[in-house]
């Protein structure tokens, strides 16, 4: 299951050799913290694993969602939360990313949700196996998804995978919100079946909401 946990990594700079710029700032990382997934936002049967500092596989066709050219000033990632009990496996990841201004967000908006980004990560799901762990790849599409903030995308990578013997289905849903400068992405990976929509929602909406308060001015309005 361990190459699983690693398919839990969100979608925001997905460029492989091409990620962002990083101008940090302590007020940007700060925002980025208070919005990814945190360990009372799951249940207690949630165990918390470190997220692989692992660059993406080589051989990933994710060129067209270069970033290199914009830059970030605050970023964070929660860890990843993993649900696995007999005939059940589930693994939950967040991270969020404070662009630089507006447009550069925007620019990381229409990069990393379009047509390219199901490519990038049907690679990502198929080339991150172990050697001895054949993947295929079944479908790899855009999905229907509640707006639940001013941008939100959705995409879901279905693969097929031998475990015991068996053939299983793994299910990978990337769920990219953005609200003003602030992106974010959480992503469900399971086996068997997908997450339920409204699990997803429910913590999604989690996130959402935090970009939506982060957003809010500061101090009295005239």
């Amino acid at each position: 299951m361990v190459f699983l946990v690693a398919l839990a990594v969100t979608p925001v700079a997905l460029g492989a050799d091409g990620e962002p710029k990083k101008a940090l700032t302590s007020k940007g990382n700060a925002m980025a913290r208070s919005i990814v997934l945190q360990r009372a936002d799951l249940s207690s049967d949630f165990m918390l694993r470190a997220r692989p500092d692992d660059p993406l596989p080589k051989g990933v066709r994710c060129g067209a969602l270069d970033e290199s050219d914009l830059t970030i000033t605050g970023e964070a990632e929660s860890p990843d939360f993993t649900l696995s009990q007999p005939g059940l496996f589930v693994t939950i990841g967040s991270t969020a990313n404070v662009y630089r201004s507006l447009g550069e967000a925007g620019k990381s908006w229409r990069r990393g949700t379009s047509a390219k980004t199901t490519t990038c990560l049907a690679d990502i799901v198929r080339l991150s196996a172990p050697k001895s762990q054949r993947v295929t790849i079944v479908s790899a599409k855009r999905i229907t998804f509640p707006k639940i903030a001013p941008r939100t995308a959705a995409f879901r990578v279905v693969a097929e995978l031998r475990i015991s013997g068996n053939r299983v289905r793994a299910y990978v849903d990337a769920i990219i919100l953005q609200h003003g400068r602030i992106q974010s992405g959480v992503v469900f990976t399971s086996l068997g079946r997908p997450v339920a929509q409204v699990d997803e929602r429910g913590l999604a909406g989690l996130v959402a909401a935090r970009m939506a308060r982060a957003n809010r001015p500061k101090g009295p309005t005239a």
